[in-house]
């Protein structure tokens, strides 16, 4: 994984896993790697990945289990919300620098609308 300077890298992490549920890479109930493990795998300092843990577990998105490990929560709808919310976030920047650029309402619906055909015409030739 690759790291950017722009946000802390605990942040970070905490968003390629969530991004790997939602993918289906990590599934519901899926043991993940100890801190540890964790950390030598990313490259960062044990602390780091035990921040994120801490943060994953507070939100209920895996769970710790004494003596066991620690887990993907066993949530059916955890990928869908997880989904619906890296979407919400992904259009929200959109939307916000679109605005930034000084696009109206009407221009970044017809900016989409014209790529979506785009990429729809696209799937259709290949």
């Amino acid at each position: 994984m690759r790291y950017n300077d722009r946000e802390p890298i605990y942040l970070q992490i905490i968003s390629e896993i969530k991004t790997q549920i939602a993918l289906g890479r990590l599934t519901p109930g899926m043991q993940l790697p100890t801190i540890k493990e964790q950390a030598a795998i990313m490259r960062v300092n044990p602390n780091t990945v035990a921040r994120v843990y801490a943060f994953l577990e507070q939100e209920r998105i895996i769970t710790k289990q004494k003596g066991l490990g620690t887990f993907v929560s066993t949530s059916t709808l955890l990928a869908r919300t997880l989904k619906e919310e890296i979407a919400e976030r992904n259009t929200s920047r959109f939307i916000s620098e679109m605005s930034r650029l000084g696009f109206s309402t009407e221009e970044i619906y017809e900016h989409l609308r014209q790529f979506l055909s785009r990429v729809k015409d696209d799937k259709k030739t290949s």
